[in-house]
């Protein structure tokens, strides 16, 4: 038994180390479709609202998910690698190792969800953000989508963005945001602010 709770604790540990070292939501697919800028900024405003509707799951699909086996298998794998050394019968570890494991499994999952919904903005009124000024995060290239950072509120939010000119605006560039649509933002150049 102690062979598959060694097991279980280094799975857990290499996919736990895995998940710290690539970033927080990495263990579970849990990606912001924007996140590294790969595929939005070829992307229609459709694609990636399609993309962010797939994100709102209930607990179900958290607990099957590899975040939740991750750090299920690696609570289980020491509960147990510990019990065993210390000498306790099968009959205890193994239901204590499996508690764990499940208990550990669920709390993290529980915590991520809360932080990510924690970590939302407010809705905010399109008409708040016209002429507002920000800046270019994802290129705008002409006909796709990208994206954009403003200030509003004392808080960054990004928003999906496509050009309202015929030339790309590329990532930094000082932007001011003139009309909102389905929740996209269209936006000019600032000269005033290179």
């Amino acid at each position: 038994m102690l062979t598959i709770y060694l097991a279980a604790l280094a799975f857990g540990a290499v996919f736990i180390v895995a998940s710290l070292v690539a970033g927080a939501g990495s263990g579970e697919g849990d990606h912001d479709a924007g996140a590294s800028g790969e595929g939005v900024a070829g992307a229609t405003a459709e694609d990636v609202a399609g993309d962010a509707a797939h994100h709102d799951e209930g607990m179900l699909p958290k607990v099957l998910s590899l975040r939740f086996w991750t750090y299920s298998l690696g609570a289980f794998g020491m509960t147990g690698t510990a019990l065993s050394l210390l000498g306790t019968s099968p009959a205890l570890h193994v239901p204590l190792s499996l508690a764990m494991g499940f208990g550990v499994g669920t709390v993290v999952c529980w915590v991520f969800r809360k932080l990510q919904k924690g970590s939302a903005a407010a809705p905010v009124d399109s008409s708040s953000v016209l002429g507002t000024e920000g800046e270019v995060v994802l290129p705008l290239l002409p006909g796709k989508v990208g994206k954009i950072r403003v200030r509003l509120a004392n808080q960054d939010l990004e928003f999906l963005a496509r050009s309202g000119e015929d030339a790309a605006l590329e990532t930094r560039k000082k932007v001011v945001v003139v009309r909102m649509e389905n929740g996209v933002a269209e936006v000019r150049s600032a000269p005033w602010k290179d």
